[in-house]
């Protein structure tokens, strides 16, 4: 597994490579990378947010919050059952919020994913082949994206 992060997830300590890497007691939410290798191949890494237990907003009782992520705005989509988006690069470095129906990504490598509602995960294929995405199942897909630099 390719393990060098983008710059981003390296200035964030608390942004782990992998969930055995965090602290035993820190919640964490794990991120799915979608990545061009350094030959342009897209690939799936695995990577972890972690979370800390604060007083968010108080006199609500402390949740687990991730640190401030640096975004530049924020666009919901939704595909219609059936959709089909052969090989395409992600036309920005983005966060992916599934909140409804599920799709599959297939990356260059040959390795299929499913996403489902509540999956989160990090487009960063922006140059290369890129991947495909269809939707799965009998319901259209939700979905936030949230361009990152």
């Amino acid at each position: 597994m390719r393990m060098n992060f983008p710059l981003l997830w390296l200035a964030l300590a608390m942004l782990v490579s992998t969930p055995a890497a965090a602290a035993p007691d820190a919640p964490l939410i794990e991120v799915t990378r979608v990545y061009a290798d350094d030959e342009g191949k897209t690939r799936f890494g695995e990577g972890a947010l972690a979370l800390a237990v604060t007083d968010y907003a108080p006199p609500a009782p402390s949740i687990a919050v991730s640190p401030r992520l640096p975004v530049t705005d924020l666009a919901i989509a939704r595909l219609p059952v059936g959709w089909y988006g052969d090989w395409h690069p992600a036309p920005r470095r983005q966060y992916a919020l599934m909140l409804s129906g599920a799709f599959e990504i297939e990356t260059g490598d040959g390795e299929k994913r499913t996403f489902a509602a509540g999956s989160i995960f990090l487009l960063e294929d922006v140059a290369g082949q890129g991947h495909r995405t269809r939707v799965v199942g009998d319901e259209e897909v939700t979905v936030a994206l949230v361009p990152t630099p």
